[in-house]
C-alpha cells in the first residue's frame, strides 16, 4: 500500500487518473511518476502452492523529491476537495422535478426546483432563510447543539430566575 513508501502521495485506480495527478503536480513544479506496485507472492503453508497477486488496478503516484511530498499531498487534498464539490454541484444541477420544503420560521410549505436541494433560500411566505433538504446530505453525525435547547435538555434556570 502507499503508506509504506514516503514518496507516494496518491494511489490512482487507473493510468489515466495517475497521469492527470502527475500533470497537476507538474503544473505546481513538483515532478512525479506513476509506479505500478510489484506483484506480491504468497504460499500456502500446508500445500506449498504459491500464488502471485498483481495489483494492476493500483498506480502509485510518487514524487521524485521526498522534501516535496508534503506540498504535493496538500495540493492534492485541495484539488480533490474542489473536485468533490464540483461533482456535488453538477449532480444537483442535473436534478429535475420539484421538492417540497417547510419553513422552520413560519411553518409554510413551498415547492422548489429539485436543483435547489441542498441550498438555502428565502421563504416566499415570510422571507426567512430556509434550508431546502438534500437527501444526499447526511447530517446524522453533526451536533448542532439546537436539540439541547429545543428539547429542554439545556441547563436549568437558576432558582428565582426565568
Amino acid at each position: 500500500m502507499a503508506d509504506d513508501n514516503p514518496l507516494t502521495v496518491f494511489v490512482a485506480e487507473n493510468a489515466q487518473v495517475a497521469d492527470a495527478v502527475i500533470g497537476l503536480l507538474a503544473g505546481a513544479g513538483i515532478p512525479a511518476d506513476a509506479v505500478v506496485p510489484p506483484a506480491e507472492a504468497s504460499s500456502d503453508p500446508l500445500t506449498g502452492a504459491s500464488e502471485v497477486v498483481w495489483r494492476r488496478n493500483e498506480f502509485e503516484v510518487r514524487v521524485r523529491d521526498g522534501a516535496q511530498a508534503g506540498a504535493a499531498k496538500e495540493l492534492l487534498d485541495g484539488a480533490l476537495a474542489a473536485a468533490a464539490v464540483r461533482a456535488v454541484r453538477e449532480r444537483r444541477a442535473g436534478r429535475t422535478g420539484t421538492v417540497a420544503a417547510v419553513c422552520e420560521e413560519c411553518g409554510a410549505a413551498s415547492e422548489w426546483a429539485a436543483a435547489e436541494m441542498g441550498t438555502t433560500q428565502d421563504c416566499p411566505h415570510c422571507g426567512a432563510y430556509m434550508d431546502i433538504p438534500d437527501p444526499d446530505d447526511d447530517w446524522s453525525g453533526v451536533d448542532t447543539g439546537a436539540d439541547d435547547e429545543e428539547d429542554g435538555d439545556g441547563p436549568e434556570p437558576e432558582e428565582g430566575k426565568t
